[in-house]
């Protein structure tokens, strides 16, 4: 059989014998799953949060306790709106949404005018009305969300007429969860707002005291922080001489910039939000990049120590030569990173083929970036050189460790050597051309992970070919090396060599 046969043959057996683990199979299921569910937990539970029941004292005349009814009032409007244009946007054919409608899709924050239209054109009672005739065959009825926060009176016994610090502490009980402020949800309490005797918006002598126990809980603060900062800022203007009307105006102004780039200039320079997922893409692609080469390289290091402890490699070192065994290792763990990247970009494509609204709307605009773009090529490239030099040095690991602990020792700084980039991400992402990413491009162990960031950006083509050229070099000097070290180091038995022996071992052959 030839030199080549024997590789393939190395490849296929490497191959076979991690395609059938129980962690080949999980891994590829489980990482796309994780990360699909890593993006839409936190939104769910957002969503899904119980509603929270808060308490007003009002010891300074009502105007407090009235602007914050109207505040949560609104939140629980805007909350309704937005759940109603999202209904529209996968449910409603799009020739049936007029755009001057609150079935339209959102233009970028809700605003107290949004809010004004949708009552005008009958809010939520109305949506339920006209949305079945409207909605596709076999389309969910539309279910508004619940509010998030739900007044309750005063448990009775507490003075509310008494010092602001005495009826936090008389609430303790109910802020605790000890005891129920009332029998229906939400039974408990788990914020007090009170306002202090004779507080002035325009000239406070004391502050708003708010009561919690849960203390990371800003949701109600900062609702009601904002709710009053507007309500304050309202009464200044007319303080001033300003009319309702004026004042009205004066908060509905917004001032929009919209953003231009000369990459666009032969479209007008206008940048759209797929224009701003290039910014995101590349970095994607990093992380996906890294981790796939990650994923299998310790597969070859934990593979050779365990052949090296079992006495195996002896047996096949006997069929083929220790070259001909680390080239067919290479190719047998590529195939399997290759099936895991193909296999998470096929479960992913699942999720969005099921999957509908405005996420996945950006989700199937990135593809089409990526399919558009150099994306793929690049990727290819990347892929081929970052990974014949980290699993290379992964294989020249494990063929001088006797143990995955000895392993371990070795391999926690060069992980954390080859992290490097992943810390330099924000000040890559905010200035991709700038003196870092072009620095830091150049080294030949990050040039795969930082360049896939900076494509987005157009960098030279010169740079591109000069770094990708010597990121190839530096490739094959590593499997060079890591060769010579492999055919030397595998069989040896004893205490791992110490860096002056395995710099020796890479610089001359042993007899």
């Amino acid at each position: 059989m030839s030199a080549l046969g024997r590789i393939f043959q190395v490849a296929r057996r490497e191959y076979k014998h991690h395609a059938r683990s129980k962690g080949f199979w999980l891994t590829m299921v489980a990482v796309p799953v994780v990360a699909v569910l890593a993006g839409l937990i936190p939104q769910w539970v957002q969503e899904n949060k119980p509603a929270r029941a808060f308490l007003v004292v009002d010891q300074s005349g009502g105007a407090i306790e009235a602007a914050i009814d109207q505040a949560v009032a609104n939140d629980t409007e805007k909350r309704a709106l937005s759940a109603l244009k999202d209904y529209a946007a996968d449910n409603l054919p799009a020739e049936s949404v007029p755009m001057l409608s609150p079935l339209a899709p959102a233009r970028g924050e809700i605003t107290a005018a949004d809010l004004a239209a949708f009552r005008a054109w009958g809010g939520v009672e109305q949506a339920r009305k006209i949305l079945p005739g409207l909605a596709r065959e076999g389309a969910p009825p539309f279910v508004p969300p619940g509010p998030r926060f739900v007044r309750v009176p005063a448990p009775a016994g507490v003075d509310l007429t008494g010092d602001p610090a005495a009826i936090g502490a008389a609430l303790s009980p109910y802020l605790r969860s000890e005891k129920k402020v009332q029998d229906a949800a939400p039974a408990y309490l788990s914020g007090a707002i009170i306002v202090p005797p004779g507080y002035d918006l325009l000239k406070p002598a004391a502050a708003i005291q708010y009561w919690s126990v849960n203390i990371n809980e800003y949701d109600l603060m900062t609702l009601v922080e904002k709710a009053l900062t507007v309500t304050a800022q309202q009464a200044m203007y007319r303080e001033q001489g300003m009319s309702q009307e004026a004042v009205d105006a004066v908060a509905a102004r917004r001032v929009a910039l919209q953003g231009f780039s000369p990459d666009k200039a032969a479209e007008g320079g206008e940048v759209s939000t797929k224009d701003r997922l290039l910014n995101i893409v590349p970095l994607g692609l990093a992380l996906m990049l890294w981790m796939s080469i990650f994923t299998v390289a310790n597969l070859l290091l934990l593979g050779v120590i365990e052949e090296r402890s079992n006495k195996l490699i002896e047996v096949l070192l006997s069929s083929v030569s220790a070259e001909e065994f680390m080239a067919g290792k290479l190719l047998g763990i590529a195939g399997i990173g290759l099936t895991i990247l193909f296999a998470w970009i096929v479960v992913g494509l699942l999720i969005l083929i099921n999957g509908s609204g405005p996420t996945v709307q950006l989700a199937y605009d990135a593809i089409a970036l990526i399919l558009s773009g150099p994306y793929i090529p690049a990727f290819a490239f990347y892929f081929v050189v970052g990974y014949l030099t980290i699993a290379s040095v992964f294989l020249g690991l494990g063929s001088v460790c006797n143990s995955q602990q000895e392993a371990q020792s070795l391999l926690t700084p060069l992980v954390f050597l080859l992290m490097l980039p992943f810390f330099l991400i924000m000040p890559m992402m905010e200035d991709p051309n700038g003196p870092i990413a072009t620095t830091v491009g150049w080294i030949p162990l990050y040039t795969p992970f930082v360049m896939m960031v900076r494509l987005s950006t157009n960098p030279s083509w010169v740079e591109v070919a000069m770094s990708g050229a010597l990121t190839l070099a530096f490739s094959v000097l590593v499997v060079w090396a890591m060769a010579r070290l492999f055919r030397n180091a595998v069989l040896r038995t004893g205490q791992p060599p110490r860096l002056v022996e395995v710099w020796r071992m890479i610089t001359r052959r042993e007899a």
